[in-house]
């Protein structure tokens, strides 16, 4: 089962984002339980990457959302137009002088509460693959 949304990035996207996962789970019925919370989070920092960091607010951009689900997994893809970045290159956040910054900690939540993550940047976007097993 695969589901895609296409949003252009405007103030109501993350809104929209959610509520289509949300569908999505009680259509596919993914059980609302701690797993999916974690699912939550890592697809919420996904959506705010690539409307902040990838394609910088621009309303002329778009960021475009898979869902995929299958007897065991459950599969989320997030890519936005932006130019692309060097996932190296992140901060990592749990150095001291990282530790107070308001942000800088995308990549690394959906690092930790995915089963698998997976950045393809280049300089026409990012995607994000995340995999959680069910």
């Amino acid at each position: 089962m695969t589901k895609e949304l296409l949003i252009s990035t405007d103030n109501n996207t993350l809104v929209k984002a959610e509520e289509f996962l949300n569908d999505f789970r009680s259509e596919y019925l993914i059980e609302l339980d701690n797993s999916f919370m974690n699912i939550l989070i890592a697809f919420t920092e996904a959506v705010n990457n690539a409307i902040y960091h990838g394609n910088k607010k621009d309303p002329n951009k778009n960021i475009l959302i898979r869902l995929e689900k299958n007897t065991k997994d459950f599969v989320i893809y997030v890519k936005d137009e932006g130019v692309g970045f060097i996932e190296s290159e992140v901060p990592d956040p749990t150095l001291p002088e990282n530790l107070l910054k308001q942000s800088g900690r995308g990549v690394f939540l959906i690092r930790k509460l995915s089963d698998e993550m997976f950045i393809d940047s280049t300089s026409k976007g990012t995607e994000v693959k995340m995999g959680f097993r069910l």
